[in-house]
This record gives structure tokens, sequence and C-alpha cells, in this order.
């Protein structure tokens, strides 16, 4: 029996090591020929060179620098309008009482169901109609509106399980709804808040289409920007500025989720946990 477990717990590790390879390996080759010149690229694309030119990410931010400010303008400015919308509305899902409440948390659920590809027409004729085309608030209110419906999902499950008791011991000390949502539950989600936020950065890195209906090229964000200046042959760099180009646009992102990866578990934890 001790045989065969141990064999079959090798069997599983090997399998497990073939598919971590299989994910790592491209993320590594898009790494090292990021630091490439045309020339050492030709004579070997599958392993690093030395020494390593590091004059390539230079060249890519002139090429996509600008792409990457809009990104992180959006990001901030929509994803950061979302958390308060959402977090108030979550709060008064949870812990107020009004009628019809329950069915208005239905309909936001509900919302869930519905592919994002089904609205994009609609979308595009209603912000070109109040005169939003190639306005950053095309690409912000989405966010503000979109991206609430998962996180109203999320944090109305994490603040139903916080005790009522905290709550009703502020209201004695005289805390209305407000100080009640600023002082308890804000602090208490942050974990969750962090989660959430990740996530939707990463979808405003990921979006791709959006940008490209209803923005300029000079207004793209950074999907839309890298196919807009490596898939259209407008310029005559090599491959290795494009994969620097590539790593230049993913660094953000890595290191958000670096520094904020403890918030990111936590978060999926405790709201896993609650449900």
């Amino acid at each position: 029996m001790k045989k065969k477990i141990k064999v079959s717990q090798i069997v599983i590790n090997a399998v497990l090591i073939i598919m971590l390879v299989i994910m790592l390996f491209p993320l590594w080759y898009a790494f090292w020929n990021s630091f490439k010149s045309k020339t050492a690229y030709d004579m070997d694309r599958w392993l690093p060179y030395f020494p390593l030119r590091i004059s390539n990410l230079s060249t890519a931010y002139e090429l996509v620098g600008s792409y990457l400010i809009n990104t992180v303008f959006v990001a901030v400015a929509g994803v950061g309008g979302m958390l308060i919308i959402s977090s108030l509305a979550s709060f008064g899902i949870a812990k107020l009482r009004f009628y019809g409440q329950n069915l208005f948390f239905m309909s936001i659920l509900a919302m869930m169901m519905i592919p994002s590809v089904l609205t994009i027409v609609p979308s595009y004729v209603l912000y070109r109609g109040i005169g939003l085309r190639n306005n950053f608030l095309a690409m912000i209110i989405p966010i503000w509106s979109g991206g609430c419906v998962f996180a109203v999902f999320l944090l109305v499950t994490m603040f139903k399980g916080l005790p009522n008791e905290l709550f009703e011991a502020a209201e004695l000390d005289g805390a209305n709804s407000l100080e009640k949502y600023f002082m308890i539950a804000l602090p208490l989600s942050i974990p969750i808040l962090g989660t959430i936020t990740i996530m939707q950065i990463v979808n405003v890195w990921n979006d791709f289409m959006w940008p490209q209906l209803i923005m300029e090229s000079e207004k793209y964000t950074i999907g839309a920007g890298l196919k807009y200046v490596f898939g259209n042959s407008i310029n005559n760099n090599t491959i290795t500025v494009e994969f620097s180009s590539y790593l230049l646009a993913s660094l953000p992102v890595i290191a958000l989720f670096v520094f904020a990866n403890r918030f990111y578990i936590q978060g999926l934890v405790g709201s896993a946990i609650k449900m």
C-alpha cells in the first residue's frame, strides 16, 4: 500500500511539474528575449543571451508608454469609483432594512448571467449618443457599473457574516449608518476589497475590444495599444522590442500582485468561508 501511494504521488508530482513548465516557459521565453538584440535573437531564440540589452525597455516605453499611462489612469479612476459604489451598496443591502431588499440583490446577481459580449453594441450606441466617444469616461463608467456586480456579490456575503452586535454597539454610542460603514464595515473589508481591486485592475489591463470601439488610437489602453503598435506594422522595430513592450506592460500588474498578494489570498479565503 505504501509503495502504491508513493508511486501515485510521484506520478501526480511529475504531472504537476510538467504542467507548471508548460505554463511558465512562454513567460520565460518572452522575458529573456526582451533583452536580446535582433542578431542574438536570430542566433538562438530559446536560451538567454548575455550581455542583456536593457535599452530595449526604453525603446518599448517610447512606443507604448502613453498607452500604459492611459491604462493606469482608467484603472485608478474606474476601480476606485467602483470600490466606493459597490461597498456602499453592499453595506446597505447587508445591514440596512428597506422594501424590496432581496429583490434588489437578486436583480444584481441576475446581471452576472448576462454575457458581456451581448452588451457591446448597445453600450457603444449609448455612449456615442451621449457624446462620450473618445472620452475616458466611456472607459471608466462601465467599470463603475459592470464591475460593481461581482463586487457586490462578494461584499454582501462578507458584510452579512459580520456580527450584528458590532453595529448595535456602535448605534448605542450614537453612530449613524455612514459612521458604522466607515468605522466598522470598511476596515474589516480591506482584504476582500484588495481581492476585488486586483481582479478589476487585471480586467482593465486585459480589456481589448472596448477601447478599440469607443476610443481613438491615441487614447487606447495597453491591450489595444499593443495591438495597434505591433499589429498594424506601423514601425520597423524588431521582435525583441515587441517582447520588451509586453514585459513593460506586465510589470505594473505583477508588482501590484506581489505587494497585494496577502490581501488577495485573505480576501478569497475569507469570502469562501463566509459563503
